[in-house]
């Protein structure tokens, strides 16, 4: 689990984990508080710990619950859109620039390449380059997930989108310890942008705390 903590003590939460006893892995930003299926009648919340495995919506309260996400959270996300949405570009480009910096992920991309790039071309690991269809292909959908997290509902699409996300991620191998890295690069680059915010227009202390260096748990 990586964990974003903010000023105002909430939590944006990016998890990449191996669900036991599934062959699938779940990608998730943490998202408004939404625990009405949860038993509150004790001090100590109950709760239902197979259903966690077996249940995306289920965990998802758990989490949201756990952490204390709020819609006000969810607004000051979305209020960073009309600041953000003009760097996706950039951001992206540096993504990809720094995944092809490093053998270990870039033959993540080497390795997939046959089902996007012209067959009759001879590559090597060194000589694969960020010009290659696939790498477009997956620029672009990047781009969108992005501006999806900043502008769209937190709701049961959503959900389903990230753990899609986290299945594909699993189905290529890409181990965690890597996502944790790049989950930390974006987030580095991220708060570059946020520190540049018009405090005027946005509240940028309150942005800020949301996009704070990450915690790794």
């Amino acid at each position: 689990a990586i964990l974003h903590r903010c000023t105002n003590q909430t939590l944006i939460v990016v998890l990449f984990c191996q669900v036991p006893r599934k062959t699938s892995s779940f990608f998730l930003i943490c998202l408004p508080n939404t625990t009405k299926n949860m038993s509150e009648n004790s001090s100590v919340v109950q709760i239902d710990e197979e259903k966690l495995i077996t249940d995306l919506e289920y965990r998802f309260q758990y989490l949201c619950q756990f952490i204390g996400i709020t819609e006000q959270d969810i607004e000051l996300i979305h209020g960073s859109a009309s600041f953000l949405g003009h760097k996706v570009d950039g951001l992206v480009d540096a993504v990809y620039d720094r995944l092809f910096s490093f053998s270990c992920t870039k033959k993540v991309f080497f390795s997939q390449r046959e089902k996007y790039d012209d067959p009759s071309q001879t590559v090597t690991l060194d000589t694969y380059d960020l010009n290659k269809p696939q790498i477009g292909m997956r620029k672009s959908s990047l781009k969108r997930f992005i501006v999806r997290l900043v502008t769209k509902p937190y709701d049961k699409a959503m959900l389903q989108a990230l753990d899609s996300m986290g299945r594909i991620h699993k189905a290529v191998n890409v181990d965690l310890i890597h996502m944790q890295a790049l989950l930390a690069f974006v987030q580095d680059a991220i708060l570059a942008e946020v520190f540049k915010m018009d405090t005027d227009t946005v509240d940028g202390e309150a942005v800020e705390g949301l996009f704070v260096r990450l915690r790794i748990s």
